[in-house]
């Protein structure tokens, strides 16, 4: 039988036999308990409280090398985002910002007003691709404006909304112009087989539909919450050679504008793609992760296709074959407030934690479905491939999502 390749302890890889489809997941969607959503469960539409600095002449420095830029890399780099939003808590204000890099001297030696009241800068917190600035704002407060080297601007103080989620499973997710349609998919098959009840989408700029037709959109398939929150600011260039990748600064810091502003205080949350169906064979990944003594478990992916002759416009359920191809990077689900709430989210895995052996689980992975794109990175996921078609697999999918 094919080898599934799992990471290891270490990052590295090693080869596992894989059980039989029939044996390794279950024949029919589990039962869980998931209640209804209240009558008056609210949908969301937020907005980021950013600041630019577009036309004041103050840019934020390049540091990757010339030889790893790609031909786009000047035109997709954020050289102009100060913060992307600023979140209330408690008696402060967090500035989630890209790398600050040189521009934190903006808000050393700025001046920071709010509602005309000055106020302190508390801390700066350096993360690996964005950065965190905490200020001292009274609960009274609903506005701050900076002003540095002859420039200024102001923005609105986001409320803290993390109530709204508090002790519920949920998801979050980046997104730019994914149909509707797989978004709706995604929610059904983790509703239905996780116990999923809340779930947070930034969107990255679409143009295909506003937030509004989104939420209307996912609505029947009755969450207790969904939010929309809209972050446009380039989300930065994809890697073109090693070494390129230390300018994708919005989506580390996007994970966590929501939580502080929206899932800190959720039971579980899932960080997974909209192509990507996280299965168990021992029931709901948000009870694994509570279960956990870290309050966290991570797990690999592996393709699944399309049967070759498939065409566009393609759904989850298309993806009835596997690819025999390495496995797909960690995913996660983690509790906000557990025994790792003081490590900052990140992509694959939270920020400067091992993966390894506390958190690893391989009764649980995710389907990662090929043809669930836009094509938006720098080949081609449609692109025919030798495929392996599984009865069982294509059974679930239609259980599922019919």
């Amino acid at each position: 039988m094919p080898a599934c390749a799992l990471l290891d302890a270490t990052g590295g890889f090693r080869a596992q036999r894989r059980k039989r489809n029939s044996d390794r997941f279950p024949p029919a969607v589990p039962k869980l308990t998931d209640p209804a959503p209240a009558p008056d469960a609210p949908l969301l539409d937020a907005s980021g409280a950013a600041v630019s600095l577009l036309g004041s002449g103050i840019k934020r420095q390049i540091r990757v090398p010339e030889a790893a830029r790609p031909p786009e890399f000047d035109a997709q780099y954020d050289a102009d985002t100060l913060w992307y939003d600023a979140v209330r808590q408690g008696e402060d204000v967090l500035l989630f910002c890209p790398k600050l890099w040189d521009l934190a001297r903006l808000l050393k030696r700025g001046e920071i007003t709010a509602d005309g009241a000055p106020v302190q800068l508390r801390t700066i917190r350096y993360h690996r691709r964005h950065d965190v600035a905490r200020l001292a704002v009274p609960r009274s407060a609903h506005g701050l404006r900076i002003e540095a080297e002859g420039w200024s601007a102001s923005c609105p103080i986001s409320p803290d909304q993390r109530d709204l989620f508090a002790g519920l499973n949920a998801s979050l997710h980046i997104s730019r112009d994914n149909a509707p349609e797989w978004i709706v998919d995604w929610a059904r098959w983790h509703k239905a087989r996780h116990g999923l009840q809340a779930m947070v989408v930034i969107d990255n700029g679409s143009t295909a539909y506003t937030p509004a037709e989104l939420l209307a959109a996912l609505a029947p398939v009755g969450l207790t919450r969904a939010a929309v929150l809209s972050l446009p600011q380039p989300y930065g260039p994809v890697r073109a050679k090693q070494g390129g990748g230390g300018a994708k600064f919005l989506q580390p810091a996007a994970l966590n504008i929501v939580r502080a502003r929206f899932l800190g205080r959720a039971r579980a949350v899932l960080n997974a793609d909209i192509d990507e169906l996280v299965w168990s064979t021992t029931g709901s990944v948000f009870d694994a992760a509570v279960a956990s003594r870290l309050g966290m478990v991570s797990f690999a992916g592996r393709w699944t296709c399309p049967p070759g002759q498939a065409q566009p416009p393609l759904r989850h359920a298309d993806h009835v074959c596997y690819m025999d191809h390495r496995p797909c990077p960690t995913k996660y689900c983690i509790m906000p407030e557990g025994p790792l709430r003081w490590l900052s989210w990140d992509v694959h895995r939270p920020e400067r934690f091992p993966l390894g052996r506390f958190t690893r689980r391989e009764d649980i992975g995710y389907f990662h479905c090929r043809g669930v794109t836009t094509n938006w990175k720098s080949y081609n996921r449609l692109k025919a491939r030798d495929v392996t078609p599984d009865p069982h697999l294509e059974r679930m999918l239609a259980e599922t999502l019919g």
